[in-house]
Parts: C-alpha cells; structure tokens; sequence
C-alpha cells in the first residue's frame, strides 16, 4: 500500500466513526505531538546503548512499532487535510537540503528501494539439506527472513532457526510428489519478488535445478544465489542407488549357485507358481496408500482452506469466521501472541490468495465478536476462547 492509498484508508477509517469534525489540522498536529510523545517516553530513561538494544527485545519492539504507526498515521492525516503532495514536498525539500548543506564526499547510491530492505530473505529447500540456526547465520550473515520449505514427515522446523522469531516462517508443501517442494519454494520466490521492494534472495540448496530460475532472475534485475550446505540427500540417495545393483548381482549369483547345487525336482515348480500366485499384495497392501495419504494429511497441520474457498466466501462473513474461530481454538496454546504472527496464522487460514484487505477486515470482525484482543502492550489474547 502507498502513501496515497493509506491515506484513502484514513479518510474512510474515519467517515465510518463520524470523527471528520474533529479531524482539523490544529486537532491533528496536537494529537501528533501526543503520539510523538509516547515514542519518546519509552526511550526516556535509557542509555543510548539500551535504546539500540530495545529492537532485540520483543516486549519492546512491539510498543516501539504501535507507536510509531500512531505517528505515521497522524502525520500522513495532517499532510491529507493540509492538501500536501507529499512525493513532491520530499523532492523539494531534499533538493533544497542538498544546496543548503553540500555534500562532504562522493559516497556510491544505493537504490531508495533496496536501500529500504532491511535484510535478505532466505529459502530454505529443508528436504534437501538441514542447517542448523547457527550454521545459517554463518552460512548468511545478512539473513532476516527465513522461509523453510518442508515435506509433511518433519517437523518443528520452525523451531529450529528459533533466533530469527516471528521473522522465520515454515511452509509445508501441500501434497508429495516429484519435485514439488522445489515448485512451492520457486512461487513463494515471485510472491517475496513481486510483493517486496527489490528484495535479495538465498535459496540454501544443494540441488542445481533452481539454477535456470535464478539466472533468469537475475536477468529481470534481481538479487538471488544459491548457497549449498553439507552433504545433501540426493547424493546419499545416488550412492544408495549405484550400491543397489552390485548388491541385486550378488544376491542373483548366489540364488543361482544354489539353484544348481539343488536341481530341484519338477514337481517343485508348480508349488513356486501357486507361490508366485499368492504372492499379489493383500488387502491390506492395497489400503496402505489411504493410510498413508491420511497420515500426510495429519501431519499437514494447521489445514489451510484452497484459494479458491478464499476467493469466494466473504472475509468476515459467518462461515468464514467461524472457520477461523475454530482454527484458533484448534491451536489451544500455541496460539500466536503477537499481531504480526496473528496475521500470518489468519493469511494462512484464509488461504494464499487472501489479500491485505480480506485479512483486516477478517481480523476486525474476530475483535468485534471478542474472540480476539490486540493490545498495543499485552499482545493478543483470545478472550472468546477462554485465554
């Protein structure tokens, strides 16, 4: 969302709750003040260096951020009444700052959009090879967003790369199949690439069948590589491979040795046919695949509805909330606590395809109903579910 379109958003936020009369300039700077205000009080009796340090504790990075959008918000709503074209006034104003203070040195540009990246975001292909938190971080000193992509059979991947937060995120592939967590891993690559502002990209993978995507990413102007790590389990699964038919000639040369030491009796023949008969899997071979279609789809957890419901059923229609709301009881403890996780669990439950606007206004009917509970302090809680 742009400048422009938030502030679209104020302006209808605020026609909805009647407060345009109270949303004068005077009125509006005052309450600026206030929020700046706030800002500023949660750094009042810190160090310099325990300001710096207040991003590295969650309880504090979240305060931080909600007043830092209360600023935000009263600034943009200011320069909205005020009729301020704001991409021209920073233009000029720039220009002005750049003729009133010269530039000491000549120091190299960084693109305004990369520069506003604040880390890289690393895919991990997690079937094919598993770094630990540490190795990651030195495998890539810069990382800041971890997507792992995992098959049904592992688990608390998440918990794994614990260091990186709210900021790691496991995705489990949908359903098995040949190739088919490289295909999740290569569209939530255009999903980073089209919905963040020229991101760099790490997928951490021994297997060089990504390498044509990224070449061509990187001819469309992107910042992507390939980082291995260890021994990948393609090539134990080669080596096991090449092993096989030395053991499969082995064991064929000594049935054979013994089948001519025996020479056993014609009559022995149609005892291996009736045998070779009965052999056909049982009934129960023949449900194993239902079995194990079922234990995949149990290990798929939470279960995520298709894009396709998303796209249909309202937002914050009753079925979709309800579905929501039994989804979070589902989770009983291991509930998200902070906004932004609690985002990301409703994106997932409403499915990939869900926008920006069906998550909010999902998330706006869940606090209206008192099932859920944002507080800029205490996080989230889930009154409506006993907690």
């Amino acid at each position: 969302m742009n400048l422009g379109e938030l502030q679209a958003e104020l302006r209808h936020f605020a026609a909805e709750r009647d407060w345009q009369p109270f949303h004068t300039p005077k009125n509006l700077a005052t309450a600026l003040m206030v929020e700046a205000a706030e800002l500023a009080e949660i750094f009042q009796w810190m160090t310099p260096e325990e300001s710096v340090a207040a991003r590295d504790d969650a309880d504090s990075k979240l305060r931080i951020g909600f007043e830092v959008v209360d600023v935000l918000l009263y600034l943009l709503q200011v320069a909205d009444h005020c009729q301020i074209d704001l991409a021209h006034a920073v233009r000029d104003k720039l220009a002005k700052n750049a003729i009133k203070y010269p530039a000491k040195r000549v120091i190299a540009r960084v693109s305004p959009a990369r520069a506003s990246v604040p880390g890289t975001h690393v895919l991990i292909d997690y079937e094919n090879v598993q770094p630990t938190d540490e190795e990651l971080r030195a495998l890539a000193p810069d990382a800041r967003y971890v997507w792992v992509f995992h098959g049904p059979h592992q688990r608390d991947v998440q918990q794994r790369f614990a260091s990186f937060g709210d900021d790691v995120t496991a995705v489990p592939i949908s359903r098995a199949g040949k190739n088919a967590l490289d295909f999740h891993l290569s569209f939530y690559m255009g999903y980073i690439a089209s919905s963040k502002p020229a991101p760099r990209m790490v997928v951490v993978s021994n297997d060089k069948g990504y390498e044509p995507m990224l070449e061509h990413a990187k001819a469309m102007g992107f910042e992507v590589l390939r980082l291995s790590h260890g021994k990948t389990n393609a090539v134990a699964k080669k080596t096991a491979t090449k092993q096989t038919p030395v053991k499969r000639t082995a064991a064929k040369k000594a049935a054979t040795a013994a089948a001519a030491k025996k020479k056993p009796a014609k009559k022995a023949a149609p005892t291996k046919k009736v045998a070779a008969k009965k052999t056909p899997a049982p009934p129960a071979a023949k449900k194993s695949p239902a079995t194990k279609k079922t234990a995949t789809a149990k290990t798929t957890a939470p279960p995520k509805p298709s894009a396709s419901k998303s796209a249909t059923a309202s937002p914050d229609s009753a079925a979709t909330i309800k579905k929501l709301t039994d989804s979070l009881r589902k989770m009983a403890d291991k509930r998200p606590t902070k906004p932004k996780s609690l985002w990301r669990s409703l994106k997932s439950f409403l499915g990939i395809g869900a926008t920006e606007e069906a998550i909010e206004a999902a998330l706006g009917k869940l606090i209206a109903d008192g099932v859920v509970k944002v507080d800029s302090t205490k996080g989230v809680s889930y009154p409506g579910l006993g907690s």
